[in-house]
């Protein structure tokens, strides 16, 4: 499913979604001695939301050669754990049948999730290891309820498990104590392991906050402020929509998630007379399921392709549907013939796994676009290196350049920038990119403003969307300011292709290069400027 993935997205390449060039570009600096800094001698920031990623992507940049090999192999061994985890989940949550029967099933059921693998594996992001850190808590609190031996005194995978998540994102201390509060409640006589457990997760999210306020002076990452809009309510109306439209438009989920209420109900009411027989691990992974599909409803939601919050969950996701089955052979095969169980079966696992690889399919342009849209950045970056003096470039897509560009970058949405993060507390405009804030910019303002994040370039009848309604920097384009100051220009590049970009009137006095075509405002469409 990995190779699979992959293909059904396009073969989009191996270098990574953008934002994991943000990771990469930070992993990158630190190794090399600068510090957690997103330009070389820059201020310290923390444009990477996982800390725990970060320093381990850092161990490639210490050796030579192409680190996204090391990378991607480390994704991929993260996956395949992650997912082992999952199978062994499954065969305890379903009592009485060998375990190999609905392990089997489960790994029917996740061929039809390449979003998972694409995400975890190919995006060089931390969903590999977020993933891999929470099914390791969950498999071991699992176990630890179930047995029926005394509960050893100490649990290093459980004590591994809650270190990790409060590192490895900044809500893995609500998912790891949650969890840990559950299985105390679940299994009482395992009080002692679990509270250390507790303390341990606690203690490493506060010792990370406790480094971040001496490093950082912030207690978040940097990210979260650029991302997260200080009004709760807004925050919470853009998750409900994240969870309603992977509801609505994720092939199943609905059913699953409907599933997913009865198996909880069910495994409440037979296990709270019985704590025994895979009734605690179906309730754990219940609560992790909907813990992490109503966290994301608290926190805005994302605006990524395929529900990168959702990742975490989906390797249990059809958990349900393998009960369910796995109970229909035993209870209901006896009234009829266990060939009609069989081939119903058969047509809902087909409807499943082909329904969501062609969901999947069509979606290819929205996943894929991710991976060119960093790779025509790193593109970019090389060809500007060529220029003397190096401009300063005000940036909206901010990763892929980074590991390539040898001049400053300000990233105007805000992700590596505190000063244009914090501007405006109150996001309005594009989920996720809404942090971009005029005065910041002219307070500090870019000599270049490049758009090599569009994949076409216009040479004529260059056409830009404009206006009052705008929140972002397409804002700028109708100011008066702004057309004073920058000129919109035409970056000729090889073989053919060019860049449009908008160039301070210093930088242009300061270089002469004929790749430079300058162009006027007058020729510009700007749609929606008033008349």
């Amino acid at each position: 499913m990995i190779a699979i993935s992959w293909y059904l997205a396009g073969s989009p390449g191996t270098n990574g979604i953008d934002d994991a060039a943000i990771t990469r570009s930070y992993s990158e600096n630190i190794a090399h001695g600068h510090g957690f800094v997103y330009n070389i001698g820059g201020e310290r920031v923390e444009g990477a939301t996982s800390f725990l990623w970060t320093i381990l992507v850092a161990i490639p940049y210490l050796f030579d050669g192409n680190v996204e090999y090391p990378i991607l192999v480390a994704t991929t061994c993260l996956t395949i754990a992650a997912v082992f985890l999952a199978l062994r989940l499954t065969a305890r949550a379903v009592n009485d049948t060998p375990p190999i029967v609905a392990a089997l099933a489960m790994s029917i059921a996740m061929v039809g999730l390449p979003g998972f693998f694409i995400w975890s594996v190919w995006s060089m992001m931390e969903v590999g290891l977020w993933t891999f850190l929470c099914l390791l808590l969950l498999d071991q609190l699992s176990q630890l309820t179930e047995a029926k031996d005394t509960p050893p005194r100490w649990n290093i995978a459980v004590f591994c498990g809650a270190i990790g998540l409060p590192l490895a994102r900044p809500e893995g201390v609500a998912v790891a104590v949650g969890l840990l509060v559950l299985a105390m409640f679940l299994r009482p006589r395992a009080f002692r392991p679990l509270l250390v457990a507790i303390l341990l997760s606690v203690s490493s999210f506060a010792a990370l906050i406790f480094g971040r306020m001496i490093y950082f002076g912030y207690p978040f990452p940097n990210t979260y402020y650029a991302k997260v809009s200080a009004d709760r309510m807004q925050s919470i109306s853009e998750g409900t929509k994240y969870l309603i439209d992977f509801l609505i438009t994720y092939p199943f989920a609905e059913v699953l998630w409907v599933g997913w209420i009865i198996l909880l109900g069910f495994s409440l009411r037979r296990g709270l007379k019985d704590m025994s027989s895979s009734y605690c691990t179906r309730i754990l992974c219940a609560a992790f399921v909907f813990g992490i599909l109503l966290s994301y409803v608290l926190l805005g939601g994302d605006h990524f392709a395929y529900w990168r919050f959702y990742q975490p969950m989906m390797p249990i996701f059809a958990m349900p549907a393998v009960v369910a089955l796995v109970w229909s052979f035993r209870n209901i095969a006896e009234r009829f013939e266990r060939a009609v169980i069989g081939a119903g079966a058969a047509v809902l696992t087909g409807a499943w796994i082909v329904l969501n690889n062609m969901h999947f399919f069509q979606s290819r342009f929205d996943v894929g676009g991710e991976y060119h849209l960093s790779k025509r950045g790193e593109n970019f970056g090389t060809y500007m290196n060529s220029f003397d003096p190096l401009p300063v470039m005000g940036v909206t897509a901010a990763g892929g350049i980074a590991l390539t560009y040898d001049g400053e970058l300000r990233d105007l949405l805000g992700l590596n920038w505190v000063e244009m993060a914090h501007a405006n507390p109150i996001k309005d405009g594009f989920r996720n990119h809404a942090s971009f804030d005029a005065a910041t910019f002219w307070k500090y303002p870019p000599q270049i403003v490049p758009l090599y994040n569009r994949s076409t370039c216009q040479r004529e009848r260059w056409t830009e969307q404009s206006g009052a309604g705008e929140t972002g920097v397409k804002q700028l384009y109708v100011e008066p300011r702004f057309q004073q100051a920058y000129v919109p220009i035409i970056l000729e590049r090889d073989r053919g292709r060019c860049t449009n970009a908008f160039a301070s009137k210093e930088w242009l006095a300061q270089i002469d290069d004929d790749r430079i075509i300058s162009a006027n405002w007058d020729d510009l469409i700007i749609l929606g400027q008033r008349r």
